[in-house]
């Protein structure tokens, strides 16, 4: 009884170890049917297709814009079970990849199969030219909210996205305008500080639409710190000549940091009336050749969103 005991129990284990070996699929190449090479899909709802692959459990699915070779956004990348998947994308150009896997082991990855979404035909006056705000711009808490683009001459209408993220693929989308008539849009959401990007593309007379055309945006809602002065220290004293002027701009607040421009006002009087000289500076150091005479000197920091801080208190400064 014993010795049946045990032979079932082999039997079993081999059994089971049988089943859980992972066929070996190196080597073999997933065939994707959906989207073909160069194809253009009329629908942002992308459906992908590929065949069965003996020996392959799922798959992993990567698709990017507009290539491999030069990614500007990663879109995909999933595993999927079986052999159909939609996903929603922009208008734009785009490359997919695929790699079928199981337990064990992952087979060739599919070269990139190049395809565009959304244009059907491509305008004769090319894609949309966004002119306001500029891409990469600083704005402050009293941003207007108006986005402005050139007007196409084949365009019968646009559409707008603006998204707060990283990236205009990945942003949560916060507004959104189509059918637009004229070359411009304004938002009545509100823009916490942080970065946004903004997209619009035309829709033409022949029934096409271009790809969308992207700006950044950055929200800058704080002012930068108020400067540290340095030296010379108040009440000091200077030989006459050119004169080292230092402070300190610490850390700038917020989730943005937009650039900091500081000036540096020399005056002969507290109430800086009269000034004697002033430098803008990017940084925290200056120059400034001065006779001799009583002088007073301050700091100011302006970001590039036009965010303005306290001017530090004056310190006085002897020249002999």
């Amino acid at each position: 009884m014993r010795t049946l005991l045990y032979i079932a129990s082999i039997v079993l284990v081999l059994t089971s170890c049988k089943e859980i070996i992972a066929e070996d699929i190196t080597g073999k190449m997933p065939v994707l049917i959906l989207p073909t090479v160069n194809d253009t899909v009329e629908t942002s709802l992308v459906h992908f297709k590929w065949d069965e692959l003996d020996g392959a459990s799922s798959y992993k699915l990567m698709v990017v814009s507009p290539s491999f070779a030069s990614i500007s956004s990663y879109e995909l990348d999933s595993i999927v079970t079986g052999t159909n998947f939609y996903y929603s994308l922009d208008s734009n150009d785009y490359e997919v990849k695929l790699v079928a896997l199981n337990a064990g082991y992952s087979s060739d990855t599919l070269d990139p199969i190049p395809f565009v979404v959304g244009v059907q035909s491509n305008s004769s006056s090319g894609n949309v030219v966004l002119s306001s705000p500029a891409n990469g711009v600083y704005e402050s808490a009293t941003f207007d909210k108006v986005f402005q683009w050139n007007s196409l001459t084949d365009a019968t209408s646009y559409e707008i996205s603006i998204r707060e993220g990283s990236s205009f693929a990945t942003g949560t989308q916060i507004d959104f305008g189509n059918n637009i008539s004229s070359p411009s849009f304004t938002s009545t959401q509100s823009f916490p500080e942080g970065e946004y990007y903004w997209g619009v593309k035309a829709y033409l007379q022949s029934g096409g639409e271009t790809l969308y055309t992207t700006h950044t945006l950055y929200i800058d809602t704080n002012a930068p710190n108020e400067p540290v002065l340095g030296a010379p220290a108040h009440l000091s004293s200077e030989f006459a000549g050119t004169i080292n002027f230092t402070w300190n701009n610490g850390t700038d607040p917020g989730i943005i940091t937009s650039p900091v421009t500081s000036l540096l006002e020399i005056s002969s009087d507290t109430g800086f009336a009269t000034i004697v000289d002033s430098q803008s500076v990017q940084g925290s150091s200056a120059d400034v050749a001065l006779t001799n005479g009583v002088y007073y000197w301050r700091v100011t920091n302006t970001d590039a969103a036009g965010n303005v801080s306290a001017p530090a208190v004056y310190n006085q400064l002897t020249i002999n």
